[in-house]
């Protein structure tokens, strides 16, 4: 069963039609239908039966009220100056090349490429984005933040024209991250959301939270005019929260990896499993689903035997975490090779 097959389904408890999309060997991504954009449930839930073994997904956005804000870099300093300017959500993806997509609900945006000649960033309120996760070359589209059930409450987009063409009205989310660090001696909210950065890159270091609290109280004596007390403890807690829930989107300081409360919920009962599953990531999430070799010394730097360590290795392929690519075995020279999923 493909990518398709088992999450057509998934998107439709959602009110969202799918239908299945090829990704090329050059990374180009063509619809594998006809009339791909006014597709509907029914006839997405009959695509399966054809085309239950393709890899990748796409959504039409209009026709099931998606807005997709693409980044295309893996810079993600430009993501988070983007969702500053429109508007945080909680569904954040991650594609297969390493770029970003933040989804929101459908508001009229239209299809805009690049309307910010500036940015490598489009709006597309139109046509269509291949959604997780998708498998192509490049890797897999993952979902790095929220859940399926976010799909039933996102936000609108923040910053830019609205149906009637009609420039949006000002906010301060929609400000530009950059012109914010220029004003930063300003009064005013400038400085808050300077500190607020600064704590969050900050928390990445940080050891507890009242350590997390003297780095940013010390960050905000830099200031000409320094915020008061309780806007440092403000800014530091909330920093400490998002590193708790895992949400911190700068990677910096040690290595991170992403786990979500499903990954806990679907191996609570094999915590070796879960330790190994962290490990991995860590060392290996950045190849975005790209095989590699699988060494014992993991076993040795978790303080295992081995027979122990393959047995926490065979659960996370069980149980769709991890797929073993070759079993290796044949010698010292033939260890397995795996992917992360």
């Amino acid at each position: 069963m493909g990518a398709f097959a088992e999450w057509q389904p998934r998107y439709a408890e959602h009110g969202i039609a799918t239908f299945p999309v090829v990704i090329l060997e050059d990374g180009r991504k063509t619809p594998a239908v006809k009339g791909y954009l006014r597709l509907g449930a029914k006839y997405s839930s009959q695509l399966t039966l054809k085309f239950g073994e393709h890899e990748a997904i796409g959504l039409a956005c209009q026709r099931n009220k998606i807005t997709v804000l693409d980044v295309d870099t893996p810079d993600e300093r430009v993501l988070a100056d983007a969702l500053n300017r429109h508007g945080q959500t909680p569904f954040v993806v991650r594609s297969g090349s390493g770029n970003w997509q933040a989804w929101y609900r459908n508001n009229g945006e239209g299809r805009r490429i690049r309307p910010d000649p500036n940015l490598p960033i489009d709006i597309l309120g139109d046509g269509y984005v291949v959604a997780p996760p998708s498998r192509g070359k490049k890797g897999t589209y993952e979902l790095i933040q929220g859940t399926m059930h976010d799909l039933d409450g996102l936000p609108k987009m923040k910053g830019i024209a609205n149906r009637n063409n009609r420039p949006a009205k000002a906010t301060k989310e929609a400000e530009p991250v950059s012109k914010v660090l220029a004003n930063t001696m300003r009064e005013g909210s400038g400085r808050n959301d300077s500190l607020f950065r600064r704590a969050l890159r900050n928390a990445h270091h940080a050891r507890t939270q009242e350590e997390l609290v003297e780095m940013v109280a010390h960050a905000n004596k830099q200031f000409a005019e320094p915020l008061p007390s309780d806007e440092v403890l403000s800014c530091a807690r909330s920093a400490w929260k998002y590193k708790m829930e895992g949400r911190l989107m700068v990677p910096g300081g040690e290595a991170t990896a992403v786990v979500f409360k499903s990954d806990m919920d679907h191996l609570w009962d094999e915590p070796l499993a879960l330790a190994l599953l962290i490990r991995l990531r860590i060392a290996n999430g950045y190849r975005n689903g790209a095989p590699f070799p699988l060494s014992q010394e993991i076993a040795r730097s978790m303080n295992v035997s081995p027979p122990t360590y393959r047995a926490a290795r065979d659960i996370l392929a069980q149980r769709n975490f991890l797929e073993i690519i070759h079993p290796g075995g044949k010698g010292k020279n033939d260890p397995p090779i795996v992917r992360l999923l």
